[in-house]
């Protein structure tokens, strides 16, 4: 594992709405499935972070920093 896939998952989440819906019905498997190779350690630490507030904070960003795409759930 990488220290860049842990610095590279957080922004992810903040900066793409589908990777951030993929994660709130399961982060393992979408930061596997984008091939970000975590260690079990890591997912719980990860697994930690609120996607609430990550989710606010996203809402807030210029549309121009993120990625295009959407999700049909919603995480609020």
């Amino acid at each position: 594992m990488s220290q860049e896939a842990v610095e590279r998952v957080p922004g992810r989440l903040i900066t793409d709405e589908q990777f951030r819906c993929q994660a709130a019905d399961t982060l393992e498997a979408a930061c596997y499935q984008e091939g970000y190779r975590i260690s079990a350690a890591e997912l719980r630490l990860l697994s930690r972070l609120e996607l609430q507030r990550i989710t606010e904070l996203a809402d807030r960003l210029d549309p121009g920093l993120c990625r295009v795409g959407g999700c049909t759930s919603q995480i609020r």
